[in-house]
């Protein structure tokens, strides 16, 4: 049996809920995962079940001699693989084990113990199966798994050298405010005379440099923070009434609550350290959609598929308004919705905390992190 069908069948056997605990993820999951890599299961002094260490013990220990560990392996029950992180690199730090797994079957989660940073940063790779078809699942796990690049140090050299990519293009992903506000100090004629050729290319005439100059200048301050608006565009502030000498509570609270027709809150989001406005929370969550889609065409796609954004009543993500609420013929309700690109719909008919739990699931989907990679201010 090949390694990518036996994930199809734990995927399946995970999504029926048939590995209730712990030990029957150890037994159904990761022991044929790692005899299709080519693993000795049966072999206890390769394969360490509840392998001592000095501060306590750990599920599976995978030894190039016999009970020398290369890899800690943790287990977890379903939805809490990520539990134990701290305790797991606690011990293989102690022990001199230099690369961690933890997986409760559907997650895999590859750790470098010893390198810096906290405990996202020195996650390598985090593989999802339902997110994942079996080839490329497979293609994860024997990178980093299978046994011969194990004992000859290749996955080990591999997941060091996906721990420095990493580091390197945040190291270059910070440093592109700073470069471009050098370009725009410098009123770099490159850049100004290709966006000049652009506009011409549109409309038919050249803009003039100072205009140019000037365009280039207002996004370094917005890419800055600084940006101001006019006092024309600002949102109105929202200001209590002259209170009276003796305060009724009733009032009071009746004062301080938001009024009603007032704009939606304003504010940015930021996607790999590039920065959009939005005008408000469904804006946000169109944008962010949007560009990862641009990024990644099968994003949408993938997005729609995750067994999180098919509901009961209603999808989050449809390729049309109909889709989205299948249980409704209320035209007002399937109007909730935002265009996105490819003939892709998204249900706006939620709260802000449910917008925000949709972007979380999206995040996960494209491979990022909710709140470093993806930051919103609601």
């Amino acid at each position: 049996m090949s390694l990518e069908v036996v994930l199809e069948n734990i995927t399946q056997g995970l999504r029926e809920k048939a590995f209730p605990n712990e030990q029957s993820i150890s037994q159904g999951a990761v022991l044929p995962v790692l005899k299709e890599l080519n693993w000795p299961v049966f072999k206890t002094n390769i394969v360490c079940p509840e392998y001592a260490t000095g501060e306590g013990r750990v599920d599976f220990a995978l030894c190039d001699h016999p009970r020398r560990p290369k890899i800690f392996i943790e287990v977890k029950r379903l939805g809490r693989a990520e539990d134990g992180v701290r305790q797991a690199l606690q011990y293989s730090f102690d022990s001199g084990v230099p690369f961690v797994v933890l997986t409760d079957g559907r997650t895999w989660n590859f750790y470098l113990p010893a390198e810096a940073g906290d405990y996202e940063e020195r996650r390598v790779f985090k593989l999802d199966m339902f997110e994942r078809s079996p080839n490329e699942a497979a293609n994860v796990l024997q990178r980093y798994l299978d046994r011969d690049g194990v004992v000859k140090g290749e996955a080990l050299e591999h997941a060091r050298e996906e721990y420095r990519s990493q580091n390197r293009r945040a190291t270059a992903r910070n440093a592109i405010p700073d470069a471009w506000h050098d370009l725009i100090q410098a009123r770099n004629e490159q850049l100004a005379n290709l966006l000049a050729k652009a506009t011409e290319s549109k409309v038919g005439i050249r803009p003039e440099e100072n205009d140019v100059i000037v365009f280039l200048a207002s996004l370094q301050r917005s890419l800055s923070g600084s940006i101001t608006q006019p006092v024309s565009q600002r949102t109105p502030e929202r200001t209590l009434p002259s209170q009276p000498d003796v305060i009724d509570p009733r009032s009071a609270r009746r004062a301080a609550r938001p009024q009603r027709g007032l704009p939606r809150r304003q504010g940015k989001v930021v996607v790999e350290g590039r920065e959009f406005e939005y005008k408000n929370v469904k804006d946000a969550m169109v944008l962010v959609l949007s560009d990862l889609h641009r990024r990644d065409r099968n994003f949408l796609l993938r997005l729609s598929q995750h067994p999180e954004c098919r509901g009961r009543k209603r999808l989050f993500i449809a390729r049309s308004p109909e889709e989205l609420y299948p249980a409704t013929s209320r035209q007002n309700i399937r109007d909730m919705n935002e265009s996105l690109p490819d003939g892709w719909f998204v249900a706006t008919n939620n709260s802000t905390e449910q917008k925000r739990k949709f972007l979380k699931i999206a995040s996960k989907v494209a491979g990022l992190t909710f709140g470093r990679d993806i930051v919103i201010d609601f």
